[in-house]
């Protein structure tokens, strides 16, 4: 007990300065307003944790299919909570809870709720890890403290936990791994590293790759710089480092092997802009970035040239220093993200050395003289003035700035009245004096650059619960539908706003997703196999069917809600329920979610087709990607119309498109409409030439967004096919600007194929579909070859047919489909995460080994001297 008092008195300060950290959003949520950002806060981290733990605690950990149009969430959702061991954490605390009845809720607005306290918890958590660590490197306890605060509570944990919550877990495992590295340094035990190595690759692929260049770059520096006698050498420290990080990554192969996997499974296009080397403006570090701001008790000890004689200040000192010019480097930002768009998410590190140098400058404090101080007070002084003068932004009446400013004078007067009295009463108002600053600064970059600038003193519950992201209104309708509904499978095309992850809100299968990491094989139907328009152009999303009813009927789109006097409802759609601002409209031409065919066409074979008929071969057969006996293709369903062509408010040359006036464009008369009054597909290759602007077009009534070109966010996926409802008129508008659009074609489409698919019965029966697995029996009739599934293809799918195992053909450029016997089949499939059962048994063999070389490891040691 005597040897515990000391952690939990540390424990009670850590969350006693956590909660004092965040008394910002405290007060905020006693005001109903939540610690979550307004766009990916509300469009992804909420219903992400909503939908896992709901998975979670019902049994389901691998799939869902109120994911998108249904996905492996263990694997794509690896890069946010799926095996976050913060989130588990959470949803085990929960769980017991809501057993208890203590908890009746847990929707969207409770995880809103719990954010706050979740982030109070973790940051305790960063607190008192970073204290131990720096501790155990011969830190005074009350310096050491400071130190991990300076780290801790820096505004770009409070960034992190507020816009991507799961971010700032990333701030728990780069001090363990650094303490990992010392205990194999100091006392040649792995043990610490390889824990670090397996927790931080089992919580998060992505920021486990950051932690890992960032400790690389610590553990170069300290094969220089050694801290204590009896240390190993070189070679033996790095092969201590290679065989416990082996060791570590084994342990996490069950999870980090499925995550990696869709990674790479992932489809982003390439960042083409320029990547500079060097920042052209500068990022004032020392008064009001966004990223990081040192403070003046850091900036001056830098400048001390004796505290270098110190090998522990030497090491943090200059690696606070490196990460400085790392961070004015686009380039090193993009290296942190893999080679993609630069992205400063790693500058915690900045915040973690900085937090030890300052720590072991307190315990040398006592070496400062008059003229030790005067010269390094003069260059600090001097490095607040350039920052004063080269940011052109710079405000001296802003609040971070008066701060700063303030700062800077405190700590120069506390440290000369230091130097000159030598009293420790001013060393601890100095070191006091710090402390406030962190915390007074942690507020204000709440206040400012999160609530004001950010947006996020709108998340209230007013607005979750509201028109504009949970409407009451909407959830009546859905109501409606699932009152209506007895089948397995049915899909609702409704989506609030831009929030692709309205689905899992409100509780409906949908047609929408938004995720940084989602399947290839979706992506590449949306954007290049089908040309299907999402109605904003962007990364990382899919949304809708561009209202083309072929694909409705084949992907169970049964029923699409819009807005009273949108018209840009698809073929086959009737009206059924409406509200005060909504109407509800039901597909007649619905096909089954399993239909058989022996007509086979191959994805090459369709190669230079219009989307059209690729559509329509995925209607009237199967479309495989392996070369095998093919069918003919497919009887054409488009009519290439002829048209006239004019300009309006524009000129048209060389298919350069110059709208001069606010908006124009080209009015495309057409020549012999069909009579039949079958919808029109308008299909154009379309680039803006501004350098730097996002533009609205228009077709007719319908309307899409496409990015800037300088948008990390842009697909330049520019082949664009429109659905529009027959007109002889057909309108191209867009806004003021210079455009190349070229290959302007029109089609008409009839849908006598999807009639004459959908008047077939449907032979499959017993469907059952629980997660990750799915039962149903098929009558195959006609002895047809493949059964089509309206399940998205994944590796880690494994199919029986009447007992028998048979393999899982991607099909339709997307989905599934698997081999058929003649008559009755009796078909089940299971989903389990790819190599999930070799990386479990990877896992299990490597945690061996470690428990064996962490015992011997002990059984071996040798008393170690340290200084």
């Amino acid at each position: 007990m005597q040897k515990l008092r000391p952690a939990l008195v540390l424990l009670f300060f850590s969350l006693l300065l956590s909660a004092i950290g965040h008394t910002v959003f405290l007060r905020q949520w006693a005001n109903g307003h939540f610690m979550v950002g307004i766009n990916d806060g509300l469009s992804q981290m909420l219903p992400f944790k909503d939908l896992l733990f709901e998975q979670y605690t019902r049994g389901e950990f691998f799939y869902s299919f109120d994911f998108g149009l249904g996905a492996g969430t263990f694997s794509e959702l690896s890069y946010y909570f799926s095996t976050s061991i913060v989130f588990l954490v959470s949803v085990m605390i929960v769980a017991l809870l809501k057993f208890a009845n203590i908890i009746q809720t847990t929707d969207v607005l409770f995880w809103a709720n719990a954010a706050v306290f979740i982030s109070i918890i973790r940051l305790a958590t960063v607190l008192f890890i970073t204290t131990r660590l720096f501790m155990y490197m011969n830190i005074s306890k009350p310096a050491a403290f400071i130190g991990a605060c300076l780290y801790g509570l820096s505004g770009m944990y409070f960034r992190h936990a507020t816009y991507w919550e799961f971010f700032a877990d990333a701030y728990l495992w780069l001090p363990l791994l650094l303490f990992g590295v010392e205990k194999i340094f100091r006392e040649q035990k792995p043990g610490w590293f390889l824990v670090a190595i397996a927790v931080s690759m089992i919580d998060n692929f992505y920021f486990a790759y950051i932690n890992f260049l960032l400790t690389a770059l610590y553990i170069l520096f300290r094969l220089f710089i050694p801290l204590s006698t009896n240390e190993q050498t070189k070679k033996k420290s790095i092969m201590s480092f290679l065989i416990a990080g082996l060791i570590g990554a084994g342990i996490s192969a069950v999870s980090f092997v499925p995550a990696v996997y869709a990674y790479l499974n992932n489809h982003r296009p390439d960042f083409k802009q320029e990547i500079l080397w060097k920042n052209e403006l500068l990022d004032n570090i020392l008064f009001s970035s966004s990223i990081i701001v040192l403070p003046a008790f850091f900036v001056l000890v830098l400048f001390c040239w004796f505290l270098y004689n110190h090998k522990t200040f030497r090491l943090f000192a200059l690696l606070g220093i490196v990460a400085i010019i790392m961070h004015n480097s686009p380039m090193i930002g993009s290296a942190f993200n893999g080679f993609s768009a630069p992205q400063y998410r790693w500058e915690y590190f900045l915040s973690l050395v900085m937090g030890g140098a300052v720590a072991v400058a307190f315990d040398q404090l006592h070496k400062f003289t008059r003229w030790r101080f005067l010269l390094p007070a003069i260059l600090t002084i001097l490095s607040f003035v350039y920052y004063v003068r080269n940011d052109e932004y710079f405000e001296m009446d802003s609040e971070f700035s008066t701060l700063a400013i303030r700062a800077l004078i405190m700590t120069l007067l506390l440290l000369a009245l230091y130097v000159n009295f030598n009293k420790d009463i001013v060393k601890w108002l100095l070191m006091a004096s710090v402390l406030v600053w962190t915390l007074l600064f942690a507020n204000l970059y709440q206040t400012e650059k999160i609530l004001d600038e950010g947006d996020i003193s709108q998340v209230s519950e007013e607005l979750i619960t509201g028109v504009d992201y949970d409407d009451p209104e909407i959830n009546t309708l859905i109501e409606f539908i699932h009152t209506k509904e007895s089948d397995e499978l049915y899909r609702i095309d409704w989506m609030e706003g831009v929030r692709n992850n309205t689905p899992i809100v409100q509780d409906f299968q949908g047609l929408s997703a938004y995720s940084s990491i989602l399947n290839k094989n979706l992506l590449y139907f949306y954007l290049y196999d089908l040309e299907i328009d999402m109605g904003r152009e962007s990364v990382s999303r899919y949304a809708t069917l561009g209202n083309r009813a072929n694909l409705y009927s084949m992907l169970q789109g049964k029923y699409v809600i819009r807005s009273r006097g949108d018209t840009n409802i698809p073929y086959g759609f009737n009206e059924i329920h409406s509200s005060e601002k909504y109407i509800v409209y039901e597909n007649d031409y619905v096909l089954p979610f399993a239909r058989s065919t022996s007509t086979v066409y191959e994805e090459q074979q369709l190669a230079k087709l219009s989307p059209l008929m690729r559509e329509q071969a995925m209607l009237t057969g199967v479309v495989l990607d392996r070369s095998q006996d093919t069918a003919s293709l497919p009887e054409s369903n488009e009519n290439i119309l002829a048209f006239d062509q004019a300009t309006i408010g524009a000129t048209y040359h060389d298919d350069v498109l110059t709208v001069v006036e606010r908006t124009g464009g080209l009015n495309l008369t057409v020549e012999n409409l069909p009579l039949s009054g079958d919808d029109l597909f308008v299909s154009f290759h379309l680039e803006t030439k501004a350098a730097d602007q996002g533009f609205l077009l228009e077709v007719n009534d319908y309307q899409t967004t496409r990015k800037s070109n300088q948008s990390i966010y842009k697909t330049f996926v520019d082949d664009l096919t429109i659905r529009i409802p027959a007109d002889e008129s057909i309108e191209i508008r867009l806004p003021k600007g210079r455009y190349d659009i070229t290959d302007i074609q029109v089609y008409s489409a009839s849908y006598e194929s999807l009639r004459k698919q959908a008047a077939q019965p449907d032979l499959s029966s017993n469907l059952s579909i629980d997660g990750s697995q799915v039962r149903l029996d098929y009558a195959n009739k006609d002895n047809d070859d493949f059964l089509k599934l309206s399940i998205p293809y994944e590796r880690g799918w494994q199919a029986h047919v009447n007992g028998k195992k048979v393999q899982v053909a991607k099909a339709d450029f997307a989905f599934m489909a698997i081999p058929l016997e003649a008559g009755d089949n009796d078909i089940s499939l299971a989903y389990r995460p790819p190599f999930f059962k070799s990386a479990a048994a990877v896992s299990l063999v490597s945690t061996l080994f470690g428990f064996a070389l962490v015992f011997r490891k002990r059984k071996t040691r040798k008393p170690t001297d340290f200084t």
